[in-house]
């Protein structure tokens, strides 16, 4: 991995023995379910439960363990859980969106400290934007009181093109931003301003995993994640590890190409499921179809043409509009139509969607798109594969972030602690 190429500049790689090896299996163990018990651990882990007294009793002579308060068991039992010690450092993670930037500080136990939110500003530029969110994240360190040093690691996520293996964002296909933000080495800018490794990731396999770890994904092992927002994304999860393909571009579901003589998307193809559904491309049809004159309550209620918001076009919906409902019943079918073939080609357990369009509209999206799916897909893989709404929340990409950096920063506090 790439990052710990970085963490070779700072930290001396050690040979560990089995003890030290399986300590740390148990750690990322526990890293994974916070509180997570013995029993459950010697579960989960294959080991003995004397095995695990053993290790755990190890880690926590080390001052890297701590028990929790006891919760309930099975017959009236209580169970004690395990999670690392809070200070052992913590991580920051950043969602570097195309609206909003989102940063949030957390221990390596996912357990967030301190979050912002504010707009990303892209249309100042690229410069700006990234001192705007170096800013941002040291407001954010002092409001937790964590001090730089404390710090282990910077996740970023990002919506362009990436090259997670080499920290560089190829191409940010937005209009205004493509040459701006072509081939920036965004890992090594963090590194260099914070001293710290840092983990660049793409912005829907962020929320995916997030919604893997704490929204409607727990559930299941084989899944993909959808997200329909400004563009459209996908993360692919088999036997619950997100799958990347064979050069990591795996999960470009907004690219799939359903209409030959669609229009031209914003990669340079035409017909992209991205160009003919996405948030974006609803808002422009609905603001289309108003300046050639069809009536809709529309306008009434966003206020204007200008404020036009798919929260705006869904309230109309739900009020019988028929343009915002034609509309929405549209890009609905057509992400229904790509999902069919999804289903065909991988045979899911679940197809999880989210983005601010699925926000907007949850229950009329899901349910045009059930239907699309049921008429188009194989019978045995759609009445198997169950599709609903992500259970997380906006901010659920800087979680996500914050998760993979932490998880890969483990390493480095086994050193720290010379386990």
């Amino acid at each position: 991995m790439v990052l710990k190429k970085s963490m070779a500049k700072t930290v001396k790689p050690a040979r560990r023995g089995k003890a030290a090896q399986t300590e740390l299996s148990i750690l990322k163990l526990i890293q994974s379910s916070p509180s997570i018990s013995r029993v459950e651990l010697a579960q989960a882990s294959g080991l003995s439960t004397a095995a695990i007294t053993g290790v755990v009793s190890s880690l926590v002579q080390k001052n890297i363990l701590i028990e929790g308060p006891s919760l309930a068991g099975g017959l009236g039992r209580k169970r004690v859980g395990l999670m690392l010690r809070q200070t052992l450092g913590y991580v920051v993670g950043v969602d570097l969106g195309t609206f909003n930037l989102r940063v949030t500080i957390s221990d390596l136990n996912g357990v967030s400290l301190a979050s912002h939110e504010t707009p990303t500003q892209m249309d100042r530029g690229r410069d700006q934007v990234l001192r705007h969110t170096c800013r941002l994240i040291r407001e954010t360190l002092r409001e937790a009181g964590i001090k730089p040093g404390q710090v282990l690691g910077i996740g970023v996520a990002f919506s362009g093109v990436i090259d997670v293996e080499k920290g560089i964002i190829l191409s940010y296909p937005r209009p205004g931003h493509v040459e701006s933000w072509r081939n920036i080495p965004l890992r090594k800018i963090f590194e260099d301003e914070f001293h710290v490794p840092c983990l660049l990731e793409d912005s829907v396999r962020a929320i995916a995993i997030s919604e893997r770890t704490n929204g409607a994904g727990r559930k299941y092992s084989d899944f993909v994640y959808i997200d329909v927002g400004v563009g459209i994304g996908s993360a692919i999860f088999i036997h619950g590890k997100i799958y990347r393909g064979f050069n990591g571009s795996a999960g470009e579901f907004g690219h799939m190409t359903v209409d030959e003589d669609g229009p031209l998307c914003c990669c340079g193809n035409h017909g992209c499921l991205e160009a003919i559904a996405s948030g974006a491309t609803l808002i422009d049809m609905v603001k289309g179809a108003l300046k050639k004159g069809v009536p809709s309550k529309l306008l009434e209620i966003a206020g204007g043409s200008d404020k036009i918001t798919l929260e705006a076009i869904a309230e109309a919906a739900e009020a019988n509009d028929s343009l915002a409902f034609r509309s929405l019943t549209e890009v609905a079918g057509h992400i229904g139509t790509a999902c069919a073939d999804l289903i065909n080609l991988l045979n899911p357990e679940a197809i999880i969607f989210g983005g601010a369009m699925f926000r907007a509209a949850p229950e009329l999206l899901i349910r045009q798109v059930q239907q699309l799916v049921r008429r188009r897909a194989m019978e045995k893989s759609v009445n198997d594969a169950v599709l609903l709404t992500a259970t997380t929340k906006s901010d659920a990409g800087a979680h996500g972030i914050a998760k993979l950096i932490a998880e890969r920063v483990l390493d480095e506090v086994m050193e720290r602690n010379l386990i």
